[in-house]
């Protein structure tokens, strides 16, 4: 195994490449500790490696690990994000394991818990988001280095901007938990496109994941039912991001995998709602539309909303 150090933005991220050119990559992503320090802890490699042992990486496309530690700095439990072939989906395991990375259990099916939402990148339990620029009218964010997904945010974004809307893009490196909470708080947010990978509890973010707590935590009637999201997110149209997106948030509308989204016919379904909301077509009957025109059947999306069926607007 070879092991390198690659700086992305103002983080180190440790990869491991493995000899299986058709095996996923497993990636190291910092802690919020590790983030500060601009290096990882001595033991890091370890982790991965055990890592390594448990799972089949020619299932999934892409591997990202953290530990987690307790006080004393041994680890306590590896967070392991897994991202299927394919799909916009992602789930959570965590191994536990003892300070020599010895493998206690296995949680196949995780749920973020407290002690791991405060050692996230930019975790603050504390202060609230701040956003960049009240002007701010659309946000299109993609985090993953996948051109389909590049392709379409930045087409998704440029249409928006054309619209006359005041657009930022969150892409890779700049796609992080922080400047996407703090770009949901903006008070004169219409638009908020998402094209990454989820699970019910937590989407993808470049350094992490936000959860839903955290949303109902930091976000909670942000929105005020005049913002439209439309994510492809795999089975996040399931409780609690659901119930948290429509009724915590209070989003306008919101549409996203009930199932694991394909990569592709989701993302074009995605794209074509989104425009088609933003020229200013009844937003429910061109979803349904855009899904006959470019989605395939395995494909099971929810939309729904309090708001009005027209974007931007705040009455029915």
């Amino acid at each position: 195994m070879k092991n390198l150090f690659v700086r992305f933005g103002l983080f180190l991220t440790f990869t491991a490449f493995m000899p299986n050119a058709f095996a996923a990559e497993i990636r190291m992503i910092p802690t919020k500790a590790e983030m500060l320090q601009h290096s990882f802890a001595s033991d890091s490699g370890r982790a991965v490696q055990v890592v390594a042992s448990k799972i089949n990486k020619a299932q999934y496309r892409d591997v990202k690990v953290q530990v987690i530690r307790n006080s004393n700095g041994s680890p306590h439990h590896i967070l392991v994000y897994l991202f299927r072939i394919g799909f916009h989906q992602m789930r959570i395991m965590s191994l536990y394991v003892d300070a020599n990375y010895n493998v206690a259990s296995v949680d196949n099916n995780y749920h973020m818990q407290l002690t791991d939402i405060q050692q996230e990148p930019g975790a603050d339990v504390t202060a609230p988001p701040k956003c960049p620029d009240p002007s701010i009218q659309f946000v299109s964010f993609a985090p993953n280095d996948m051109d389909l997904e590049q392709q379409t945010a930045t087409e998704v974004a440029t249409f928006a901007s054309k619209h006359g809307l005041k657009t930022l893009t969150l892409f890779k490196e700049k796609a992080t938990r922080q400047n996407y909470l703090d770009v949901m708080s903006c008070p004169n947010l219409k638009g908020n496109f998402y094209d990454g990978d989820s699970n019910p509890s937590s989407f993808v973010t470049f350094d992490g994941v936000i959860t839903s707590d955290e949303m109902t935590h930091f976000l909670s009637g942000a929105m005020k039912y005049k913002v439209t999201n439309i994510w492809l997110a795999c089975e996040a149209f399931n409780d609690p991001l659901k119930s948290v997106m429509l009724d915590q948030v209070q989003a306008q509308k919101f549409a996203a995998g009930i199932n694991d989204l394909l990569v592709g016919p989701s993302d074009k379904t995605g794209a074509c709602a989104m425009e088609a909301a933003i020229a200013g077509q009844p937003m429910t009957q061109a979803f349904q539309d855009c899904y006959k025109k470019f989605d395939n059947p395995q494909d099971h999306w929810g939309f729904d909303g309090h708001g009005a069926d027209l974007f931007g607007q705040l009455n029915k």
